[in-house]
């Protein structure tokens, strides 16, 4: 676990010979998780009840970004 730790206290992770931003990573797996949870939504019928679907998926992707970077803050 603190090799673990030791790796994520870094502002950016490398990848090789390129470094990437954790704010990417962060945001990708935001943009991951929204973009499952709306697909559930979809697949099950709950999208229906939301007004505007991409607006929401936005939003989704904002809230989920910001609670993984406050978990997972380097």
């Amino acid at each position: 676990m603190a090799l673990f730790s030791l790796n994520l206290n870094r502002p950016e992770l490398q990848l090789g010979e390129v470094l990437i931003p954790w704010v990417v990573v962060v945001g990708t797996f935001g943009f991951l998780a929204a973009w499952l949870l709306v697909a559930i939504m979809e697949r099950t019928g709950l999208s229906r009840y939301v007004w505007h679907l991409p607006l929401f998926f936005l939003a989704l992707v904002v809230l989920l970004s910001s609670v993984m970077g406050i978990f997972f803050q380097p």
